[in-house]
This record gives structure tokens, C-alpha cells and sequence, in this order.
């Protein structure tokens, strides 16, 4: 495929983006799926298209007159005003050829030339992101580090990797990966984890295959590592979804104890038992969550975990279209998903078991202030303070900028009545 092929398939998925409601990884995958297109390819194209996403608002302050062919509009002033293609470059993308995007019309041509004029940025669009959120944002962290935080919330990330210790081990998966020809570091604070510092591992590669390692952000990792789970124990995994931090929580407790994995989707748990097979994880029972099966559980569980669903700002790096269309009444919808979901979880705890909230958040309105709520509602549960070798504090608070993690927020309470 050609730079203009790769182009016009990015239009098409935007365009399915904005009518959509679903992520735009999954969007890219069914339409991988049903045009086939090679690995190089899809490589491409998905680049392009995250890019215009790290340049969202950007392109979105320019293109706000603009009510259709969002995704063709975006592109172009990305080209254009972000890219600084020349004019005659734009038209040889945009020839009308086979397999090129439809040539540009006087409208465009005049659109196109009025970004010559110069763009004098808001503060929301030169760091990326939703002007709405600025006052959140301003919460959470101070005028000073506001800007350095926003700026490595919108790089790449690396590839972070969890070993599973019940089949292999840290040094073995390491040779395993450099053999491969991957440049890789132990991971700062997780004692599992390995990153990868020049490209993308395959899932054909033994390392995943085999399911010697996970895929896993190393602050997701740092999750199950507060925890100090033994084996023995009893686990309940509220939210599992695909299950990355069930498989950690088996590996720590050596497949001895309990291990249940809830979720309200079925698929899910689906694939949550597909990757614990891969895993040898044997102690994990899986179960739709319904208030009956709360109700029959009730303090059941020496540590309860609430990995809630958020507004995930803390994953704009490998989730850069999530800022996108995130709006203020879906962060108010979450805030109440969240509350739901604490009140429900919190009963499974025993006397002195624990609860951990997390999020892949960096908003207080979603973290600390979740947990301070709770805590007022719930006296018999108090924070408990975190202390790693490598990490000391309250809470669990992680940025990419001062961690080098995506943004992630933990907190251990426990339950002493």
C-alpha cells in the first residue's frame, strides 16, 4: 500500500469512529478483519491514525466549523496545519485514484488556505486535551506540572511485559526476548516486569504463545503487588474483564486458594479463561456478577479487588482516542458506576481483609475523592499506607512522567470490623 492508501483507509476508520461508540481499537480490528490487509499495512495505518489522535484537539479547534466528513476534514487539517504537507503534496494524496481519497473540492481547497494565516492554540489544544476538563486536570496536579504531565500523557508508551512465574522465570523470559532481538530493561518498581524499549512483540512470539509473560502496564502490574497476597487465600477479582490481574494474583499465590474472577460481560470471562489455560492458572472460578451471587458470598474474601471501570485519561498514551469523545456526562455516569460498585464489593471483605480500589485515572475526582466518600460512608474500613521497596505513599499515584507508567491510582483499604 501507498502513503495515499494508508491515508484513505485512516478517513474511513475516523469515520466509523465518530458513528460510533466503540473504541477505536476495536474499530480498526473488524475492519482489518473484513479487508484484509497486510501486517506492514495495518501497521501504517494505525500509526497515521493514532497521530492525528495526538493531535486531536488540535485539529479539532481548526476543523470547528466543520459538521460532516469529520474524519476526511481531520486528515486534512492534520496534513496541512500539523504535518505542513505542501499543497502539492495534499493534491497527489487526495487524486481521486483508485484506492486514493477523492480529490479536493473547491470548499476544502479554500478551507486548506485559510490555515496559512497562522493557528494561535488555546492551552487545552497545544497540550491535548478536552477544554472541559481543564478544571479536573488543575486539581490534580499544579500549574507547573499541568503541562509536562499532558505532553507525556500523549507519547508513545512502551511495551511493559508481567512474567508469569508459574512457567517460567524472569531471566529465562528476558534471554528469550533478547534473542528475539528486543532491547529490554527490568521495569523501575514492578519485580516482574520487563519492557521493551524498540518495538511491539508478536503474539505468535513463544513468550506470549506459551504464556511464559502477559502484556501489562507496569503500573497495572504494581496492583496485584501491593496486595501481599499468599497462597492460601481467598480472592475476589470484582471487575476481571479479560482477566490480566486475575493471572498475576495466581501466579503470587502459587495456584493454591481462590481465586474468583467476576465480571459482567460473558466474552470477558470468556477470554479470561482462554488466557489463564495459556497460563497454567488453575484456583480461578468464573462467574457473571448478579447481587445473588454477593449475597451468598458475603465476607467471603481475605482481599477484594475493584480495578472500577474510568475514564481511563490515565492510558491516553496507548489510548490516544479516548480523549476524543469522552464528555463531562460520561465521567458523571462513571463516578456513579463507581460508587455503585464500591458499595456491592465492599461486602465480600472478611474482618482485617482488604479492599483495593483502582483506576487507570489520573483525575481526583475519580480517585481520591471515590475513596474519601467511601470512607466517610464506612467507618470500619481505614487507608492503609503502601510501602514497596521501590514505593512509598498513601495511595498508589503513578504518571508517565514521573514514573514512566501510565497514569494509575491504587488504594488498600482494610477492613478492621
Amino acid at each position: 500500500m501507498q502513503l495515499a492508501a494508508h491515508i484513505q483507509a485512516s478517513i474511513l476508520l475516523l469515520d466509523l469512529f465518530f458513528a460510533s461508540g466503540a473504541p477505536f481499537d476495536m474499530i480498526m480490528a473488524k475492519f482489518f478483519k473484513k479487508n484484509r490487509t497486510g501486517s506492514h499495512d495495518r501497521r501504517a495505518i494505525a500509526e497515521f491514525s493514532y497521530t492525528v489522535f495526538r493531535n486531536f484537539e488540535k485539529v479539532k479547534f481548526l476543523s470547528s466549523r466543520i459538521t460532516s466528513d469529520l474524519g476526511r476534514f481531520y486528515v486534512l487539517v492534520f496534513l496541512k496545519a500539523i504535518h505542513t504537507l505542501s499543497e502539492a503534496k495534499i493534491n497527489e494524496i487526495f487524486s481521486g485514484k483508485p484506492y486514493h481519497p477523492a480529490s479536493l473540492t473547491e470548499f476544502e481547497r479554500k478551507f486548506l488556505l485559510s490555515l496559512d494565516q497562522g493557528n494561535d492554540f488555546p492551552e487545552n489544544a497545544k497540550l491535548n486535551y478536552p477544554q472541559w476538563m481543564t478544571p479536573l486536570l488543575k486539581r490534580s496536579f499544579s500549574q507547573e506540572e499541568l503541562p509536562n504531565e499532558m505532553l507525556a500523557l500523549n507519547e508513545k508508551a512502551c511495551v511493559d511485559l508481567r512474567v508469569n512465574t508459574l512457567k517460567s522465570s524472569k531471566d529465562e523470559v528476558k534471554k528469550m526476548l533478547v534473542d528475539s532481538g528486543f532491547e529490554v530493561e527490568d521495569c523501575c518498581y514492578s519485580t516482574l516486569g520487563l519492557r521493551l524499549l524498540n518495538g511491539r512483540v508478536s503474539r505468535n512470539n513463544d513468550v506470549l504463545a506459551k504464556g511464559l509473560a502477559e502484556i501489562q502496564d507496569e503500573g497495572s502490574q504494581l496492583v496485584t503487588e501491593i496486595s501481599a497476597v499468599v497462597p492460601g487465600h481467598t480472592i475476589v477479582d470484582f471487575c476481571a474483564g479479560a482477566g490480566g490481574k486475575t493471572l498475576a494474583f495466581a501466579a503470587l499465590m502459587q495456584n493454591k486458594g481462590r481465586i474468583f474472577a467476576l465480571d459482567k460481560y460473558e466474552e470477558r470471562l470468556a477470554q479470561a479463561k482462554i488466557r489463564c489455560r495459556r497460563a497454567n492458572v488453575s484456583n480461578v472460578f468464573y462467574q457473571q456478577i448478579t447481587g445473588k451471587w454477593v449475597k451468598r458470598h458475603l465476607e467471603c474474601a481475605d482481599l477484594v479487588l475493584v480495578d472500577a471501570p474510568c475514564s481511563g485519561s490515565g492510558t491516553w498514551r496507548r489510548n490516544p482516542d479516548m480523549r476524543a469523545k469522552f464528555t463531562f456526562q460520561d465521567l458523571a455516569e462513571l463516578l456513579h458506576i463507581q460508587e455503585e460498585i464500591l458499595e456491592s464489593a465492599h461486602r465480600l471483605v472478611k474482618k482485617n481483609g482488604k479492599l483495593i480500589y483502582a483506576t487507570c485515572s489520573i483525575l481526583k475526582e475519580e480517585n481520591e475523592d471515590q475513596v474519601a466518600k467511601f470512607l466517610d460512608n464506612h467507618p470500619e474500613f481505614i487507608a492503609q499506607k503502601i510501602e514497596l521497596s521501590t514505593y512509598t505513599g498513601n495511595y498508589l499515584k503513578l504518571t508517565p512522567l514521573r514514573h514512566k507508567t501510565d497514569g494509575f491510582f491504587a488504594a488498600i483499604l482494610r477492613k478492621n470490623l
